[in-house]
């Protein structure tokens, strides 16, 4: 799966870091970097599912509206 810029631009940061600082203990940095590249992937994936789904009937929406705006 192609790598969406947040993704790319994680995975060339923990690039730049590991080829930088060789010896230096960078694991807060490298978990920084897995989760905004896992984070870029989930994207990705909601995108395509949300491509593949057949438009929302009414009551859906409603339910939809009534759910989001709960969280505010």
């Amino acid at each position: 799966m192609p790598l969406n810029p947040e993704g790319r631009r994680a995975r060339a940061r923990l690039a730049a870091l590991r080829r930088h600082h060789p010896g230096d203990d960078l694991d807060q940095i490298t978990e920084e970097c897995y989760r905004e590249l896992e984070i870029s992937r989930n994207d990705v994936r909601i995108d395509e599912l949300v491509a593949s789904a057949e438009p929302p009937t009414d009551e859906q929406l409603a339910r939809l509206r009534t759910l989001v705006n709960q969280r505010i």
